[in-house]
């Protein structure tokens, strides 16, 4: 009897928020920032990167790990143009469903007033307020600014923090604040995510394949998951071994179902003039420096490098040196290349 592979284990998602890989530096940070907000040592902390790296993954498990060291844990999510007012009575609703906060009977409407009502039960130690995306706000800098500044002053009297999550650099310089910068995976961190998710498969990726891989999704978690997903489903029920050749044949799969989960949109959202950045980036795999570029365009210096910039944030190149860049995956430039 041949038997049946089963469901694909490369889920696009955990259903865990634990099940991460290759964070354990980021939850030590992230527990050392939990006990300063539970000692009245108010902070923000920032998480960044690009898209796929796992940032909302992430806040939903440093939300598991708050909530597992005694401290409330209400997570939104910001969506595009929402401005501060939305925000704050976003996260006050939470507060009416999140276990030990007791909201008062107005909502703020402002970040002071959010940090001045919220009430804790006597079960919990704290409260960490969590925002997702939160660059996609209208003025997200301002927000952070009034995060910051209404933190300091409860310092020594509030047992409150603020994590926030955001694809670009968000100009937050203070004492009180930590910035993580979420990284790729490494090879390792691969294998083991590979190893555990065909742990009861009974089949195995070869190194070949692995590296193959690695190479052309650059460690992002996201995409690294998807191409190992696609490889899945195409794989005959009796095979044992995922190797390069079936990765190489089953390519124009894998590039149609990127196009269709993720890099078409992104790429239809971009404008034409930074997709033309894109193209010559996409030709140029160990990257270039944005001098380069105009010359090849043949445009003036500052309108490319305020295009490139916008690129920058929107998380679809990586800077590598001063002045160079480079698209954020082999992959993508090869989808660039195919669109233009």
């Amino acid at each position: 009897m041949v038997k049946i592979k089963g469901p694909n284990p490369f889920t696009p998602w955990e259903d865990k928020p634990g099940n991460i890989y290759g964070r354990k530096d980021e939850s030590m940070i992230f527990k050392a920032f939990v006990n300063a907000a539970g000692s009245k040592q108010p902070g923000l902390l920032v998480v960044t990167g690009i898209p796929g790296l796992g940032k909302s993954s992430l806040m939903r498990y440093f939300k598991e790990l708050a909530e597992g060291e005694g401290m409330a844990a209400p997570l939104v999510k910001a969506e595009k143009g929402e401005n501060t007012e939305v925000i704050v009575d976003k996260l006050y609703h939470e507060t009416e469903v999140s276990p030990g906060l007791i909201g008062g009977k107005k909502a703020p409407e402002n970040f002071e007033e959010l940090i001045k009502k919220v009430r804790l039960d006597k079960r919990h130690f704290g409260v960490v307020f969590f925002i997702d995306d939160i660059d996609n706000m209208n003025k997200a800098d301002a927000a952070v600014e009034s995060i910051i500044e209404n933190l300091k002053a409860v310092w020594g009297k509030r047992n409150i923090s603020f994590v926030v999550s955001s694809t670009r650099e968000l100009k937050a310089e203070s004492d009180i604040v930590r910035t993580m910068a979420l990284q790729p995976l490494d090879e390792q961190e691969a294998r083991l995510l590979v190893e555990k998710s065909l742990k009861e498969k009974k089949l195995k990726m070869g190194e070949e394949c692995l590296h193959s891989v690695m190479a052309d999704t650059e460690g992002n978690p996201r995409l690294f998951k998807g191409v190992c997903r696609y490889i899945y489903d195409r794989l005959r029920d009796d095979e044992k071994r995922m190797t390069k050749g079936h990765y190489l044949a089953y390519l124009p799969y894998i590039m149609s179902m990127l196009s269709r989960e993720w890099f078409g949109r992104m790429y239809q959202d971009t404008p034409a003039a930074e997709r033309d950045i894109l193209l010559v980036l996409a030709k140029n795999e160990k990257g270039i420096h944005v001098s380069d570029i105009a010359k090849d365009l043949d445009k003036p210096l500052g309108p490319v490098t305020a295009l490139t910039r916008r690129l920058l944030d929107r998380g679809q190149i990586i800077r590598i040196g001063r002045g160079k860049y480079k698209i954020f995956s082999r992959l993508y430039a090869k989808y660039v290349v195919q669109r233009a």
